[in-house]
């Protein structure tokens, strides 16, 4: 009886649809969407092959799928004149649910494949697509239904018949390229957050969001992730256009911070990042309360915003020389152009094969680029960090270290052998006084010059005051002690002589103490001072 309705169903189908051409199987085969599909009403669960022949008869072609939704069936006569395998592979981004059946000229019929992306075992696995196995055991003819179930069709369902060669081929370059260049955003996402981990900027948090969001969406839209794990009552495809808005934010939020806009409040052009960067991800929470034809086209409106904001700012910086601009603007450049490439194929404004991986591979130098301009960010970061560190422990005169230095370095001589001598030039004020300051100054870089070669390395010289310096000298041995002591007194002695010869006004008054004759450093430190004026003292008499 079963046998009887199926031939029933197949002849009342011949009879009163119109008459389908069929094709031979000699070559590679391309059918246009151009009254390829007949819209149905879609089934509560996935319907059985009489269902899908039923509802193809009683309905009529539509001129193409673009932009729209629901369930679809077509039946395309085919004819195979030898053996062998051929795959269908029907060029839809998104399918909840895919069926195909094969019906042979007697009318049985055999369920070919479940494509569906949610479908736990996909017969073949094609990144940005589908595709099943049409296996001919025999020379024959009949037909191949297909019943496809989504909730938008973004751009003309087309469906491509490819021989076994030629798809295995097809299917290794869409499916290695797509996971490398998935591969390199993801790592690159992880370099840019270990960065942030460790410097703690929001420009690298943004920028690892930029690069990852974008990385984590295609996993997602390529199927990529339905391989590792596919879930039946969810189809995860859909994740990679709500994830867009998101990583289009972060893409705005990152320029905002590596251009500085932060610090520049009333710049027209970090106000409109600022404002996008909200509006995005605006957008991004209001998605998913949305239908999903709503969400692909507010992603696709934020990435035509996206390509002329970034760009403008790409140009607008480049003009004023800012270094960073130069990988921003050539990795947005290429990603820009493969954006709008990719928006205008899903408006079927052109016909672009393998437009996915265009935009991955775009996308992925436009994240080295974005990377690299991170790094770029970092260096000028990093040298900035230096020149204050450097403002903040060097004398701006003299070039030698200075009080917060010089205690910097006490504490790590805690517990070790060390001496302090406390140095005070003398006749500083007389040199001011009679020659002015600029000779004064003159003087002291001098001092401390001589300081310096003097003490070569026994030790470190400090500018502590206006004209009082101080070495500091490490002992690895205590031992060493009297031995370096005598040294120094002697290289302070002629650093006494040089300065005077130089100088006739001036010379150094000095006090040495050792960490062999104090508590601390702080003591350590009063007594070399104590010293000092004890010398400076003597020398005021012996002048007088």
């Amino acid at each position: 009886m079963v046998r009887v309705g199926i031939l029933t169903v197949f002849f009342f189908c011949a009879l009163f649809s119109p008459l389908t051409p069929a094709y031979t199987l000699n070559n590679n085969i391309t059918l246009e969407d151009d009254n390829l599909w007949r819209p149905v009403t879609a089934f509560n669960a996935p319907p059985s092959a009489q269902q899908v022949i039923t509802s193809y008869k009683n309905a009529s072609e539509t001129s193409n799928l673009l932009g729209k939704s629901g369930a679809v069936v077509t039946k395309i006569a085919l004819n195979n004149p030898t053996t062998g395998d051929w795959y269908v592979l029907p060029q839809a981004n998104f399918i909840d649910v895919g069926l195909a059946y094969w019906q042979t000229e007697q009318g049985d019929i055999v369920k070919l494949a479940d494509f569906s992306q949610s479908h736990v075992n996909q017969p073949a696995i094609l990144m940005h697509g589908q595709a099943f196995k049409l296996p001919f055991y025999a020379p024959s003819s009949g037909y191949l239904w297909i019943y496809l179930e989504a909730k938008h069709y973004p751009t003309p369902v087309d469906l491509s018949i490819l021989s076994e060669g030629v798809f295995l081929h097809h299917q290794f370059y869409i499916n290695s390229l797509s996971l490398i260049t998935i591969s390199v955003m993801l790592t690159l996402a992880m370099m840019a957050f270990v960065m942030f981990l460790r410097v703690k900027q929001k420009v690298a948090l943004f920028c690892a969001g930029y690069v990852g969001l974008h990385g984590l969406g295609w996993a997602f839209a390529s199927g990529a992730v339905n391989t590792i794990y596919a879930s039946p009552s969810f189809n995860k495809h859909y994740l990679g256009i709500y994830l867009f808005s998101f990583a289009v934010s972060c893409a705005a939020a990152f320029t905002y911070y590596l251009f500085n806009f932060d610090k520049e409040k009333a710049n027209k052009l970090g106000s409109a990042l600022k404002y996008f960067t909200v509006s995005a991800f605006v957008c991004g929470i209001c998605s998913l309360f949305m239908p999903f034809y709503l969400v692909f086209y507010i992603a696709h409106f934020l990435a035509a915003v996206w390509v002329m904001l970034s760009l403008t700012t790409g140009f607008a910086m480049l003009s004023l020389n800012d270094f960073r601009a130069k990988y921003f603007l050539f990795g947005n450049m290429l990603y820009s152009l493969s954006l709008v490439v990719f928006v205008a194929f899903h408006f079927d404004l052109i016909n672009a094969t393998s437009s996915e991986i265009l935009v991955l591979l775009a996308l992925a130098i436009d994240c080295v680029c974005i990377v690299l301009s991170l790094s770029e960010w970092l260096k000028l970061k990093q040298h900035e960090f230096s020149t204050l560190l450097h403002e903040s422990r060097f004398d701006p005169l003299t070039q030698v270290g200075n009080r917060l230095l010089l205690n910097d370095e006490l504490i790590k001589l805690a517990h070790s052998a060390y001496i302090i001598v406390f140095i005070d030039c003398d006749g500083i004020k007389k040199i001011n006084d009679a020659l002015g300051h600029a000779k004064g100054d003159a003087f002291l870089i001098n001092a401390a010059k001589l300081m310096t070669q003097h003490l070569a390395q026994d030790g470190t010289v400090f500018r502590t005051g206006g004209d009082e310096f101080i070495w500091l000298c490490n002992v690895k041995n205590k031992s060493h002690l009297p031995q370096l002591k005598a040294t120094l007194t002697q290289k302070l002695t002629a650093l006494h002589r040089t300065i005077q010869q130089q100088w006739p006004q001036s010379g150094i008054s000095y006090g040495i103490a050792s960490s062999d004759e104090c508590q601390s450093h702080t003591e350590c430190l009063t007594l070399a001072d104590q010293r000092m004026y004890s010398l400076k003292s003597a020398h005021k008499l012996k002048a007088s």
